[in-house]
């Protein structure tokens, strides 16, 4: 299988990053350890090559309406400059993907699916658009994108592009979109542009004294954080509500799965919470999650908290914070705590 890779493949492996095969694409997993990448983001600054995920443009007199039918957020209430994280929901209001919606204009707009969605989200959208007047384009290979997340993160932008970014809002200067998110929980931005200009920003950003952060850490970044994992924490089976996401749901505008959504607002249903691990060791995905001797459900994520040095974890159950659980690792089970995310 012939893998895709980022318009700065060359320099990962020169920096000596081990390669993994991820949703397609030949992407770094990590550079030197999981652990001192995390601390540096935590601590520092780092940057990350994620121009595997996509771009997905859609323009036009209904762009507004359609994104708003297509999402679970109204983009008639955001303001050019605005970024806002929502849900795209199947008819059933089960997620298909979590995205970010980038406002322009009214009549313009940018969602960044994740990497192994962009052509299913496209073509969903395909589906959906026929009533309204709206142009959507697949632009992923044109651009790359980098993250530059942690503490000094602002430092750097000033430094690079003379520009300070409020968390969720955009700037567009010359070819590049810039904006105030991240999957870190720590102050950052996405640099967007033209794949030509790709190698001269991250080399400047190195430069400047980012530390190159591979996918490995990044999960374990925004696992502590409670973040979802597209294909992991959900995959279609799992609604918005269930995951715990309820807060990107704006009630007030008409949306594809709503009526599923409200039905199940006033039932009892499952949580995405997480879990602790109360003794020593390390919590992976489908490790099964045990309450009253009894399986109730397996880890969705799961990984050791390099902040905590604790095993951390998420998982669907129907269970109060502060409960004991079992978590079966290697054929013995652990005790752990259900929490309220994110873990800090």
């Amino acid at each position: 299988m012939v893998l895709f890779e980022t318009c700065i493949h060359d320099s990962h492996v020169k920096l000596g990053a081990k390669m993994v095969d991820f949703a397609g694409w030949h992407m770094p997993i990590q550079y030197t350890s999981i652990v001192s990448e995390h601390n540096s983001v935590r601590e520092r600054v780092g940057i990350f090559d994620v121009s595997h995920m996509g771009q997905i443009f859609v323009s036009g007199k209904g762009a507004s309406d359609f994104l708003s039918y297509v999402t679970t957020w109204d983009m008639n209430r955001l303001s050019k400059g605005d970024c806002r994280y929502c849900h795209i929901l199947n008819e059933d209001g089960q997620i298909i993907d979590d995205t970010i919606v980038y406002t322009f204009s009214s009549e313009n707009f940018m969602l960044v699916p994740n990497a192994s969605m962009v052509t299913k989200i496209f073509e969903w959208f395909i589906s959906k658009a026929v009533d309204f007047d709206v142009l959507i384009e697949n632009k992923s290979d044109d651009f790359f994108c980098f993250a530059v997340q942690g503490p000094e993160a602002p430092r750097l932008l000033r430094q690079f592009f003379n520009l300070a970014i409020t968390p969720f809002k955009l700037v567009k200067t010359g070819d590049m979109i810039i904006s105030g998110t991240g999957y870190t929980g720590e102050k950052g931005y996405e640099i967007m542009g033209p794949l030509s200009q790709g190698l001269e920003i991250w080399q400047s950003f190195l430069d400047m004294g980012a530390i190159p952060i591979g996918l490995g850490a990044r999960d374990t970044l925004r696992l502590e954080k409670g973040y979802l994992l597209s294909g992991t924490d959900f995959n279609e089976n799992q609604t918005t509500l269930e995951s715990g996401y309820s807060w990107v749901i704006d009630w007030n505008h008409n949306f594809i799965g709503k009526d599923k959504l409200l039905v199940q607002k006033e039932k009892k249903y499952k949580l995405l919470k997480g879990i602790l691990l109360e003794e020593r060791g390390v919590l992976r995905p489908g490790l099964p999650v045990y309450y009253d001797g009894k399986e109730i459900s397996k880890l969705t994520s799961g990984s050791l908290s390099p902040i905590l040095k604790r095993g951390i974890g998420l998982s669907y159950v129907d269970l109060s914070v502060g409960t004991t659980v079992n978590i079966m690792i290697r054929n013995k089970q652990l005790k752990g705590r259900v929490i309220q995310t994110p873990f800090l």
